[in-house]
């Protein structure tokens, strides 16, 4: 039968002091790049009218744009990040609330404390 004793201690496990942070993890207030394999280019559209709004050479640089229009009072179900390959190709990044989201957390000013809602 189990005892759930505190007193226990793993010093094996539980001793952090040799470790360190890896080399390509993210600092603190540091944003979010999210790369697809062979896209040149990213794009935001807005959707139904499938107009685009502008070209990035990543999604680092997309998020103030996204951010932007959110701002105009662009509904976030009507955006789309797209990713484009040399030979014409494209598919879908993100779009709508995950969209949002992703941009607030990609340039660091995502509070975590702040609930997100669904809007409309």
């Amino acid at each position: 039968m189990p005892t759930y004793d505190d007193d226990l201690e793993y010093p094996e496990i539980t001793d952090f002091t040799g470790w360190e942070i890896g080399r390509y993890a993210p600092k603190p207030g540091e944003g979010l790049d999210i790369r697809v394999d062979g896209a040149v280019e990213y794009s935001l559209r807005l959707i139904p009218s499938n107009k685009v709004v502008s070209r990035f050479a990543s999604t680092y640089e997309a998020w103030p744009a996204v951010l932007a229009e959110l701002e105009r009072g662009i509904p976030a179900r009507l955006l789309v990040l797209d990713w484009h390959w040399a030979n014409g190709e494209r598919g879908r990044v993100s779009s709508g609330q995950t969209l949002a989201f992703l941009a607030r957390a990609g340039i660091g000013t995502l509070d975590v404390e702040e609930p997100v809602r669904a809007v409309g």
